[in-house]
């Protein structure tokens, strides 16, 4: 493993545990065997290493819905959108966590999150439009923040499987009722 990556796992798993404020890079540096020399060099600062950490984590969930998503249009795909939360978090739990925790009060994760979600917010319009939703841009809104708020429960662990999968089946049962 290089030591690059091996930096990019020590500060996200502190900055799960501990925040990114509380996390120093002489205790990455410790968590990744290293030098915070070395951290410098490979980032220059704090901010540019939480900031790779996040494009890193942005660029795997697109990847991922990417593929989960594809092909689906109108109904099919509100039904597999209200599925996602589960999927991201599954698939890489510590970024999500650290992402609930941190996205409040930093803008920069704020971005990179409003960015990846650019692009369902249309599709959902689109899908409701097509689905004759009389307020296609108010149901698609709705719909992420219902998603918006699965996610970061899920993420923080205030939510079990079994509560959230119930949820899930409940939320895609009342979109296949108005069909």
């Amino acid at each position: 493993m290089s030591k690059k990556k091996d930096i990019l796992e020590a500060a996200l798993k502190l900055f799960t545990e501990n925040g990114v404020r509380a996390t120093s890079t002489k205790s990455i540096a410790s968590e990744a065997e290293t030098s915070e020399a070395l951290i410098f060099k490979h980032f220059g600062t704090k901010e540019k290493l939480l900031e790779e950490i996040i494009k890193q984590g942005y660029q795997e969930a697109t990847k991922i819905i990417s593929n989960y998503l594809k092909d689906q249009n109108g109904l099919e795909y509100i039904l597999k959108i209200i599925e996602v939360p589960r999927v991201l978090v599954d698939s890489h739990p510590d970024f999500w966590k650290m992402q609930h925790k941190i996205i409040a009060l930093n803008l920069l994760s704020q971005k990179y999150h409003d960015i990846f979600m650019k692009p369902s917010r249309e599709k959902l319009t689109v899908a409701f439009s097509k689905l004759q939703y009389e307020n296609p841009i108010l149901e698609a809104e709705l719909l992420l923040i219902y998603i918006d708020g699965i996610w970061k429960r899920f993420a923080s662990q205030q939510l079990d499987s079994t509560t959230e999968s119930a949820l899930t089946e409940l939320v895609q049962q009342k979109y296949k009722n108005k069909v």
